[in-house]
């Protein structure tokens, strides 16, 4: 299967992705939540690069998600990994697949990131960016983003 916004041959899905360690129990929680089948998929692009994600729906991808559930202190790394899987969800998004949705879902101590007045909610929001939030026990809930 191939797909893309400019060309119908320039993306290679693979659905066979192994997920890391944790992230399984994580799928399959916010699948239950959204009531959708989700798994790990991996992308390679026309060029030979490879792309994955932590989970989206099959074929032609409508929503696509990267995990990042730490749940302790929050250090300057865990906000770079945060940028940093938005960044690579959005070019995927906007590049490949522009009619799915981003989701990164997040652990609870990363919400402080997202307090009124930091640059970052008004940044995700601007780029079409939800952002869910997971507990210990995987319980999820959408963080609301918007000024």
């Amino acid at each position: 299967m191939a797909y893309s916004a400019r060309s119908p041959s320039s993306v290679t899905v693979t659905t066979a992705r192994p997920a890391r360690q944790g992230d399984t129990t994580l799928v399959e929680a916010l699948s239950a939540h959204l009531g959708i089948a989700l798994a790990p998929r991996e992308f390679t692009l026309a060029d030979g690069t490879r792309i994955g994600v932590d989970c989206a729906n099959e074929g032609r991808p409508t929503l696509l998600v990267q995990f990042s559930p730490h749940q302790g202190p929050v250090k300057s790394t865990q906000r770079n990994k945060v940028i940093a899987d938005a960044f690579k969800l959005v070019w995927l998004r906007d590049h490949h697949f522009p009619d799915a949705h981003v989701l990164l879902v997040l652990g609870e101590p990363l919400a402080r990131l997202f307090g009124r007045g930091a640059w970052l909610p008004a940044a995700f929001a601007s780029y079409r960016i939800t952002v869910a939030l997971v507990d210990d026990r995987h319980r999820i809930r959408t963080l609301d983003i918007s000024t």
